[in-house]
């Protein structure tokens, strides 16, 4: 698992990059940039809950999104068969968000080469 300071340094990043998006005028704010600022929030909130956590809870959440990957693909597919454009974009939302989260709580335990 990473250290306090690694995480902490990597919150610090996340935080220069959102404060710079945000001194941005946010009607000029591309979808793009959206993107990048919500992603980027959702890693800080996610580190940032990590330094108060041991590997043991770190690894119950990583276990938690896994599953809940597994769901969400399964929605997903259910959606697709039965041509729902809307609710295949609401959980194509889903999957976005849940896998930053993997993402984040697979650098955090070293799990994979994951860049956040």
């Amino acid at each position: 698992m990473r250290s306090h300071e690694e995480i902490g340094n990597k919150i610090d990043e996340l935080n220069d990059k959102i404060a710079g998006i945000r001194a941005e005028d946010e009607e000029n704010l591309t979808n793009e940039l959206k993107v990048i600022l919500a992603g980027s929030e959702l890693q800080s909130i996610m580190l940032t809950s990590t330094l108060t956590s041991n590997e043991k809870q770190v690894r119950g959440l990583l276990e938690r999104f896994n599953q809940r990957a597994e769901e969400l693909n399964e929605k997903y597919e259910e959606a697709s068969a039965a041509n729902d454009a809307m609710a295949k974009n609401q959980i194509h939302a889903m999957i976005w968000t849940n896998d930053i989260r993997l993402d984040t709580i697979k650098w955090v335990l070293e799990e994979e080469d994951v860049g956040i």
